[in-house]
């Protein structure tokens, strides 16, 4: 599988380099004289490729790098639950999106301008070119290494999302509450009683991704940044294409409601970090790749006996090999 995802992206960065000496190339009969507006959106089109081309490169190396020592470890009383290509991928496209999302809102009236609208674009174009490298480098670093736990492989995913929101709201304790605010304790007791019987749910019993993150956080968001990515890659060839005006309107219109759903998720995304005290070394993690070892054997139990058994096995290896000096005695001829 990992061979045919590099062959994949190989193949993807050939096509990368095509596109981009493409793009360089202005139609036989040249441009009119253009606004500013329009040569700086040229200008995005023609480094798209560029950008999406390094991404890939770089998710390539970095994929390498986590291959060789990277990835999930324990690391004294931490445990690392992020690589620094993973953090580096997310905030680049967080800021990129957050960009695209407000100056967005500038350029089509939803808030106030507050920006002289030339400027407003040109930040526009900068965080679309954060999110094209940010996704790329993600998919191609991903794809090779395999890296999929916040894809739902299993059924029993939907059971535990919804204990994670039983959770959530107090019925199991203040634990895995909202600011720790649990249902009284007469009322939570007895239904929780029936809700672990009825759904085979253990309350704080969670690998390393959360339920809530494998099916109302990731494949949501797969589904929105890929809309927006690729109509505004649509939008963006017009520039250096004929692109047909039918292709382009429709193409607007749904990047103009993804922009806007995208708003929405990113409420969703945030207040389960923000508003749960039990998540909140996840979103630190964010900033610093790690966890508290500790706080990884109370919540997150699966995921603290994968890591054993990883840090276990890795340890017996070096023992199972026999040591030169044995192996160089063990071939020594035994005759005079």
């Amino acid at each position: 599988m990992k061979r045919l995802a590099l062959a994949v992206f190989v193949l993807l960065s050939w096509l990368v380099l095509l596109g981009a000496a493409s793009a360089q190339v202005v139609n036989g009969d040249g441009w009119p004289p253009q606004t500013a507006l329009f040569n700086d959106a040229r200008l995005l089109a023609q480094a798209a490729p560029f950008l999406i081309g390094l991404a890939i490169v770089v998710g390539l190396f970095q994929a390498r790098a986590a291959a060789q020592g990277g990835g999930d470890a324990l690391l004294g009383d931490q445990v690392r639950r992020h690589d620094t290509g993973t953090i580096l991928a997310h905030w680049i496209n967080a800021f990129g999106l957050i960009a695209c999302l407000v100056t967005g809102a500038m350029i089509l009236g939803w808030t106030s301008r507050v920006l002289e609208l030339r400027l407003a674009f040109v930040i526009h174009y900068i965080g679309a070119a954060l999110m094209l490298f940010g996704i790329f480098n993600h998919l191609s670093r991903h794809g090779v290494s395999g890296g999929s736990g916040l894809i739902p492989k299993r059924l029993s995913v939907i059971r535990d999302l919804i204990g994670e929101l039983f959770e959530y709201i107090g019925l199991f304790g203040p634990d895995g509450a909202v600011l720790r605010i649990p249902w009284p304790k007469a009322v939570r007791q007895p239904i929780a009683k029936y809700v672990r019987a009825l759904l085979g749910y253990k309350p704080s019993d969670h690998g390393k991704y959360l339920a809530t993150e494998q099916t109302l956080s990731y494949p949501p968001w797969a589904i929105l940044v890929t809309l927006i990515v690729v109509t505004g890659l649509i939008k963006l060839m017009k520039y250096v294409y004929a692109v047909p005006g039918p292709i382009v309107a429709t193409a607007t219109a749904i990047h103009d409601l993804a922009a806007l759903a995208i708003g929405v998720m990113l409420v969703i995304h945030l207040l389960p970090l923000l508003l749960i005290p039990a998540n909140w070394p996840l979103l630190l993690s964010m900033f610093r790749t790690t966890v508290p070892k500790k706080y990884v054997e109370e919540r997150h139990p699966v995921w603290y006996k994968q890591l054993l058994a990883r840090h276990g096995a890795r340890e017996a290896a070096p023992e199972a090999r026999p040591e030169p000096e044995a192996t160089q005695t063990a071939k020594a001829p035994t005759g005079d």
